[in-house]
């Protein structure tokens, strides 16, 4: 498995793979911020707008951390936070597309678009992952900001439009149940690294920058 895996690295590390990588998440952002959290951004507060745009924003950041794990390089909290939300978000947008067509909604291109692109993001959120040393102060500082999200999104009422209000409880219990089993997970990976840089594949070695 971790022989397929470093497979699978090498080959996103290619120069033309990378830079077609950067280039959607960048697409996917400016799109994602401008046609489907616009009329959002507009009419929310100020404070609000960091937790407003989920999807495009650490699609966004993923390019810098990207960019730097493919040196070797890396900041754990910043690659951490950015595979947290990465993860957490890519599967928030499966599961509501899954459950929005279980509910008999027709399938299109957009949501099958969706689909795939945020598979796209948990895998990024994955190769993240192989460039963390991980720590218990950033895990908590992750739990803290999703947690701070939710929040806004569920109990500020600034969850993303979706097409099928019917689907709200799900989705905010859903993505509030990520957020713990997601915190829980790297707390344990946290705790038995202790110290030890534990990567899912060998090949590099990560040289911090910070964090």
């Amino acid at each position: 498995m971790k022989y397929i895996w470093a497979r699978a690295v090498a080959w996103v590390e290619r120069s033309w793979v990378s830079a077609f990588i950067v280039a959607a998440n960048f697409i996917g952002f400016v799109w994602g911020v401008i046609y489907w959290y616009g009329p959002h951004l507009r009419v929310a507060p100020l404070i609000h707008w960091p937790f407003i745009p989920d999807c495009p924003l650490f699609a966004l950041l993923f390019i810098p951390a990207f960019l730097q794990a493919r040196r070797g390089h890396g900041n754990n909290g910043y690659n951490l936070l950015t595979a947290f939300g990465l993860i957490k978000y890519g599967i928030w947008t499966n599961a509501f597309w899954y459950a929005y067509w279980a509910q008999g909604n027709p399938v299109d291109g957009m949501g099958v678009a969706m689909v795939l692109t945020h598979l796209g993001m948990i895998l990024e959120g994955i190769y993240l992952m192989t460039y963390l040393k991980p720590r218990p102060v950033w895990v908590l500082v992750a739990w803290a900001w999703f947690f701070l999200s939710d929040y806004v999104d569920y109990g500020l009422g600034e969850y993303p439009r979706i097409p099928d209000l019917s689907l709200l409880p799900f989705l905010q219990w859903h993505t509030i149940a990520v957020t713990w089993i997601l915190s829980l997970a790297l707390g344990v990976w946290s705790w038995k690294a202790r110290g030890h840089i534990v990567t899912l594949s060998s090949r590099h070695t990560l040289e911090e920058s910070g964090g």
